[in-house]
């Protein structure tokens, strides 16, 4: 039973409406306003240019960040996955500086490279690089070894053997990835920006919410939010579309 797309319009709208009514009888603090009062900063602000140029650092950083980690994170989740030596060497490594957030390492930053767009890319990247690392590592390991005997007993190369057997394996983990690195790297991106005071839609945010203008705050909270919500959608239908001939989407557009 496919879902009915006017449910989350239906719980987008009672949520909105809770809202309001809580914020316009007093229930909820001064520093909350109305749903109303975001809209219509909005709505006054969308076209600004100190808004979009804010809108466009943040995806700068963004952008270069993905490229950086997710290029990293596919070379060396892949040697390692192939390479038991090299699996052996990095594992405890990436499982000792997996778990430790980025932003343990910006204050480092900040002293060796000051409030600059480079710290932003270079903690957006380490936080996109373990995704993607994984789930390569996971996408090698899954391809099918009877596959990959036939393959070779075909007489297939190395190179067409990782084009025509491993590649169509690891694709549904590397999109996988993407997804989860692209969200991962704009929450730490916009993270960096407002704790570190590099221009975006962070310090956008903390200028804001300095000054008690809790509407231009909460309207760019929305901003980032819808942004968040629109890169995924990108995303998804990219892997929807590049994966058409997987079995779980022939069987999703069935």
């Amino acid at each position: 039973m496919r879902p009915t797309p006017l449910l989350p319009v239906l719980t987008t709208a009672a949520l909105l409406g809770t809202w309001q009514a809580a914020a316009g009888t007093g229930v909820l603090p001064a520093e909350v306003p109305p749903a109303s009062a975001i809209a219509t900063w909005l709505w006054a602000n969308i076209g600004t240019a100190v808004l979009w140029t804010a809108v466009s650092q943040t995806l700068a950083h963004w952008a270069a960040a993905l490229v950086i980690g997710v290029t990293l994170g596919v070379l060396v989740g892949a040697a390692m996955a192939s390479v038991p030596v090299i699996n052996e060497l990095l594992l405890g490594v990436v499982e000792f500086f997996r778990p430790i957030p980025v932003v343990v390492y910006l204050p480092i930053m900040l002293l060796l490279l000051g409030a600059r767009p480079v710290v932003v890319v270079v903690l957006a990247a380490v936080a996109a690089l373990w995704p993607m690392l994984l789930q390569t590592l996971y996408g090698v390991r899954d391809v099918d070894p009877v596959t990959t005997d036939t393959a070779r007993v075909f007489g297939l190369t190395t190179p067409q053997r990782l084009l025509w057997v491993t590649t169509p394996s690891m694709l549904p983990y590397l999109f996988t990835g993407l997804r989860i690195a692209s969200t991962i790297t704009l929450l730490v991106a916009i993270a960096m920006e407002l704790i570190g005071a590099v221009p975006g839609l962070g310090n956008t945010l903390a200028t804001y919410a300095g000054n008690g203008r809790y509407d231009a705050t909460y309207g760019v909270i929305v901003i980032a939010g819808l942004l968040g919500v629109g890169l995924n959608a990108v995303f998804e239908r990219l892997e929807r579309r590049a994966l058409r001939w997987h079995s779980a989407y022939r069987t999703q557009q069935a």
